[in-house]
């Protein structure tokens, strides 16, 4: 959803997809660490965490001249969508390569992705409802990520499909989504996109197989 309202919070005013973000961050690592462990939680707080940190820190990448002038602007500024993917993929690396050394089971694979979906469905959720727009993109938007958890979490209690195809899920429904609100090229769905290669990496580094029946743990 575009970005249309922007909220006052104390002497700060957010545009709703900051509270969007923050909101989905938030219910993503309570859903991971009261259901999966403390373990997981903190596996997902820090991959958000690097994300965060890396995409505020690429405006000297970004805006090089601006931060020289002023080093202190890199506290208020951030590198936007180049920034963010940069973000992204500085993040993933890092986690792939975590991956790769800690042999990650089953139960590791699956709990990113629910966390990854969790975040992306949040946050699609509540830009649906902090913004203005069509009705019946608002629900759309809202049944088809739910529809894609749900399916995602029952797909994880069946052991029945991989990490990598659900991801995969998740991006052709985004791009749905994405053609019915009429902006295809956004920086939710390239972090969709994102997620996809993302989760095809993991199911690679953990040499399981990437298709039929998932391995118990």
């Amino acid at each position: 959803m575009p970005v249309t309202q922007y909220y006052p919070i104390g002497s700060i005013t957010m545009p709703s997809s900051w509270i969007a973000f923050i909101a989905g961050f938030l219910v993503t690592y309570l859903f991971i660490r009261l259901y999966f462990g403390k373990v997981h939680g903190a596996r997902v707080g820090d991959l958000f965490f690097n994300v965060v940190i890396i995409w505020k820190v690429s405006v000297i990448v970004t805006d090089f001249s601006m931060v020289i002038k002023n080093p202190l602007s890199i506290l208020y500024f951030h590198g936007g969508t180049v920034g963010w993917i940069l973000g992204l993929v500085v993040a993933g690396l890092w986690m792939l390569r975590q991956v790769y050394k800690e042999k990650w089971k089953r139960i590791d694979k699956w709990t990113l992705l629910l966390a990854l979906i969790c975040w992306q469905a949040i946050y699609q959720i509540a830009m649906a409802f902090l913004n203005e727009g069509n009705l019946v993109v608002k629900s759309t938007t809202i049944l088809l990520f739910v529809a894609v958890f749900a399916l995602s979490w029952w797909s994880e209690q069946k052991k029945i499909n991989t990490v990598s195809e659900l991801a995969f899920v998740l991006v052709a429904v985004h791009f749905l989504v994405s053609a019915i609100q009429g902006n295809l090229l956004n920086t939710a769905f390239i972090t969709t996109i994102f997620i996809g290669l993302f989760m095809w990496g993991v199911e690679r580094a953990t040499a399981q197989p990437i298709s039929g029946k998932e391995e118990v743990e």
